[in-house]
């Protein structure tokens, strides 16, 4: 069934803003690694900082696939390397971050290797339950469409 997508997109975004930690997949050559990472948001936009030199970083430039989740909220998307987090590009991303992670970021920010990655999502999915029935909501960023499936739908049919 079709939900309205600004309604999901503000329950998402409301996600986002409640926990800046997530766990983050990456992908390459037949090699699937996860991590919990520091994340802020502009929107659906995702960006956390990393170090050029970590297998996360390296997979991505393989394969920029990647997968996020917290809790019951599970993100696919596509990332890209933003460039150093100091440099005067990342001004705004920069402030953002160090909001929720100025340890994090004062700490290794002066290493040439430090980068902000961006993670535009593609597909997001919530799993609920609604009236005691399960299903998931599913985003669809590029075509800005929501719908809403029931799990084992047929049993809950009308």
């Amino acid at each position: 069934m079709d939900l309205n997508y600004e309604q999901l997109e503000q329950e998402i975004l409301d996600v986002l803003g409640s926990n800046k930690y997530w766990v983050l997949a990456t992908s390459a050559d037949n090699r699937v690694t996860a991590r919990s990472m520091s994340i802020v948001n502009d929107g659906l936009n995702i960006y956390f900082q990393t170090e050029t030199l970590l297998d996360k970083y390296k997979q991505i430039l393989i394969n920029p696939n990647i997968a996020m989740c917290y809790h019951n909220v599970q993100i696919e998307g596509k990332a890209e390397s933003k460039g150093q987090v100091a440099s005067r590009e990342n001004e705004k991303i920069r402030k953002i971050y160090c909001v929720h992670h100025k340890k994090s970021y004062e700490r290794w920010q002066g290493l040439e290797e430090q980068v902000f990655m961006k993670v535009q999502p593609v597909k997001i999915t919530m799993w609920k339950y609604v009236d005691s029935k399960p299903c998931r909501d599913y985003i669809y960023v590029a075509e800005r469409r929501a719908v809403r499936e029931y799990y084992h739908g047929e049993q809950y049919d009308n």
